[in-house]
């Protein structure tokens, strides 16, 4: 899934350092830190995006509010 952030320019510069010293991409970086942080086991989805439907911020979206053509 893609996906934008605003992230502190110190902190994406330090990222960026780590993912090189541990020859890893950047978006690896992030998986791991993201997994690490969240508690799952590695490459495995907890909850389905069905699961997630009308939970949170987004309950009042629909489809079509997207902008993407369908």
């Amino acid at each position: 899934m893609r996906t934008s952030v605003d992230l502190p320019d110190e902190l994406m510069k330090k990222a960026k350092i780590k993912a090189v010293e541990e020859e890893i991409t950047l978006k690896e970086l992030i998986i791991r830190a993201l997994e690490n942080e969240i508690g799952l086991p590695k490459g495995q989805a907890e909850t389905s995006w069905n699961d997630l439907k009308g939970k949170g911020s987004a309950d009042t979206l629909k489809p079509g509010d997207s902008g993407f053509g369908e």
